[in-house]
């Protein structure tokens, strides 16, 4: 019994050091010497390191496609919380999609090439982080919206519409959003 549970630890420890999250904007590359960005892994989305190779390391991300619009990997199967989105004339070769069903989006996989950095190994601090900046600069003009005041469908635009008039740097608004549209009062977890 004593094995069978150090097994699983062990077997554990290995899968939470293999994932990883950022707290900003990664550009996502097809290939590993690839120069032009395919496209974008958004922030506090979690994803897989399968290996590093150089200055680089292929990640696997987990998604939901629309099949009528396959570029763009959302957290669920029907709301619009974007993962990553790749240009549209981007060729994406899936490494696994099941097909959804009664209208239910793709669950699919991408296996992809970003720079490597030092990533978080979970979503909490930079979700705090993401907090603190909502709070702190989106009660400005006018008492903060609570995060469940809004669908995570609205939350972009609702947020895009007033972040001019703050303090929040460019590279953190999608960071922001992303922890605005994961406290909204329709959030639904990923399956």
């Amino acid at each position: 019994m004593k094995i069978f549970i150090v097994c699983l630890f062990f077997a554990t420890s290995l899968f939470a050091k293999n994932t990883g999250f950022s707290d900003e904007v990664l550009s996502l590359f097809l290939h590993k010497d690839d120069s032009k960005v395919a496209g974008r892994l958004l922030p506090t989305n979690a994803f897989s390191i399968l290996e590093s190779d150089g200055a680089r390391v292929k990640v696997k991300v987990d998604g939901f496609v629309n099949p009528k619009a396959p570029y763009v990997l959302y957290l669920n199967d029907s709301q619009r919380i974007i993962v990553a989105a790749f240009s549209k004339n981007t060729q994406l070769k899936f490494t696994r999609r099941v097909a959804g069903k009664n209208g239910k989006w793709d669950k699919v996989s991408i296996e992809v090439w970003t720079d490597k950095k030092e990533f978080a190994k979970n979503n909490k601090e930079m979700l705090a982080r993401a907090k603190t900046l909502y709070a702190e600069n989106c009660g400005i003009c006018h008492t903060a919206h609570k995060t469940q005041e809004f669908t995570a469908n609205q939350w972009p635009s609702t947020f895009r519409s007033m972040v001019d008039r703050t303090g929040i740097d460019k590279k953190d608004r999608w960071l922001v959003i992303e922890y605005l549209q994961k406290n909204a009062k329709d959030f639904k977890e990923t399956k």
